[in-house]
């Protein structure tokens, strides 16, 4: 599903109008859904009290229309003008004559009135400000949104919550967070991607009637099972594994055993016909025999019980030769060795599979001067914000407050690819197409999911290895519904990375 940015939404409806769709239709469609959805949170809209929050466009148009209908239905609903005089396209009429009440609140008096409403109201609508209202939130409005986040009613949010920014999804100070957002049409990029916030509580898109392939222009995904299902390699009845591909992981340390081992695991189930695990050979004695799915190869180690890196690259690129991806870095903690031997396999990237670049070889390179210089544009680099904070010189802060702008500048600053993960991850290519994961689970803040994900990848990555954007998105997506999995049969607290490598069979099977 296409995620649109404010200009990219002008366009589609701008569209939808000259196929024959007017504003009026999409304005009644669209009051319609949200009466729809709101009865149905309701769970019967007779004798509900409904606050309905009324701007002076389209927005508030919308609200309008949803009014008329929730009145129709048997609540009873009160519209708020909160600011000018109400929706320019004559709503008001229509929501008077269905039985709802329309007052003001620009003023003090207004106000303490709404805020008496909200608090005893069975849930609050805002259609305040849609898409096209970037001006900070100032007096009286901001006093009338403070009385409805004072009131604690649930809130729906027609399109985006009211001064939430729909390109960055930045709330203003003064914006109403919402517990639940009904999106028009398509779903807001910012917002998406900002999902983590919380600020928008659980996401729904509505129908409206804009004709299908209008935002065919727009460049960011909003993963569905629709969009990842087209992406899944087909398998033939005849096929062996050489159609598959060979996924090589080169992971693990002495400290860090488990990673490698999960990666390796997670890479078993992804579907690739082959997986080889290169790692030190302590690590390997340890491993080898608890995968038996893979083909493991002792990488040297020095006296110090470290990995030999100039031996250590020699044998990696000699698996390197019959593989069709490969990751590097889960596991291999930031020891001088380590860091020399992921710095000479990033160097010789351009001989190499593509190539997926995690943990702690992205900490290595973070210190390497022009470290992306060397890497071809297939690359695909998995950071969490804290390592994309030391890839990029932000701070993790900065990361976090706008997550799509740092991954599509990065992206297209290196030349690659880049899953900033975290809740709703996002995958940035260089060309500047965008898709974000629609999962947002606590649960997977755990040690590692992120070495699950990144085996996943490398092992979808060996089967499309010329995809490294339809690879890393359906890892992503794969990995989140594992995780969704996972919560329902463990819980939050207690799923840890195990679990969800024994939910992707579950995951990939949905997909089918």
């Amino acid at each position: 599903m296409k995620a649109v940015t404010a200009a990219e939404m002008r366009s589609v409806e701008e569209a939808a109008v000259e196929a024959g769709v007017t504003l009026d239709r999409l304005m009644e469609n669209a009051g319609r859904a949200v009466a729809h959805a709101v009865a149905e949170t309701l769970g019967n809209a007779q004798g509900s009290r409904v606050v309905v929050l009324v701007g002076p466009g389209n927005n508030g148009g919308d609200g309008l229309v949803a009014a008329a209908y929730l009145a129709r239905q048997g609540a009873a609903v009160s519209a708020y003008v909160l600011a000018g005089d109400g929706n320019p396209a004559g709503k008001r009429p229509g929501a008077l004559a269905a039985g709802a009440g329309i007052r003001t609140a620009q003023d003090a008096e207004g106000i303490d009135e709404l805020g008496r409403e909200a608090a005893s109201a069975s849930v609050v609508v805002d259609a305040v400000l849609g898409t096209g209202s970037n001006r900070p939130i100032a007096a009286p409005l901001s006093g009338a949104l403070r009385a409805v986040r004072d009131s604690n009613t649930p809130v729906i949010a027609v399109d985006l919550p009211s001064g939430m920014n729909a390109d960055t999804g930045r709330l203003d100070p003064n914006g109403l967070p919402a517990d639940t957002t009904l999106f028009l049409g398509n779903p807001k990029i910012g917002p998406v991607a900002q999902a983590g916030s919380g600020q928008c509580g659980e996401m729904r898109t509505l129908d409206i009637g804009i004709p299908p392939s209008l935002d065919s222009g727009a460049k960011a995904e909003w993963m569905d099972r629709e969009f990842t299902s087209t992406i899944m390699p087909r398998r033939q009845g005849s096929a062996h594994k050489g159609d598959f591909g060979r996924a090589l992981l080169v992971a693990g340390s002495r400290r860090y055993p488990g990673a490698a081992l999960l990666a390796t695991r997670a890479a078993t189930r992804s579907g690739a016909g082959l997986v080889d695990l290169a790692a030190p050979e302590s690590v390997y004695q340890m491993l080898a025999a608890h995968v038996p799915e893979a083909i493991s190869t002792a990488l040297p180690e020095g006296q110090a019980g470290e990995v030999h890196p100039t031996q250590a690259a020699q044998q990696a690129l000699h698996c390197a030769s019959v593989a069709s991806s490969m990751l590097i870095g889960p596991g291999f903690g930031t020891s001088g060795p380590a860091a020399a031997l992921a710095r000479s396999l990033a160097a010789q990237a351009g001989a190499l599979p593509t190539m997926v670049i995690d943990a702690d070889a992205l900490n290595i390179l973070a210190k390497t001067y022009r470290w992306w210089s060397e890497l071809p544009e297939t690359t695909i680099l998995t950071p969490h914000p804290g390592e994309m904070a030391r890839l990029t010189g932000l701070s993790t802060r900065d990361v976090q407050a706008d997550r799509l702008s740092a991954a599509t500048q990065a992206a297209a600053r290196w030349g690659l690819h880049v899953a900033l993960k975290g809740a709703a991850t996002i995958i940035a290519s260089p060309s500047g197409r965008v898709s974000v994961s629609p999962f947002v689970n606590p649960g997977l803040a755990k040690g590692g999911a992120g070495d699950v994900l990144a085996g996943l990848m490398a092992g979808i990555l060996a089967q499309i290895p010329d995809r490294p954007f339809e690879a890393a998105s359906l890892a992503v997506y794969v990995h989140g519904l594992a995780g969704d999995i996972a919560r329902r049969s463990k819980g939050e607290i207690a799923m840890n990375a195990g679990d969800l490598i024994d939910a992707l069979p579950e995951a990939f099977m949905k997909l089918a």
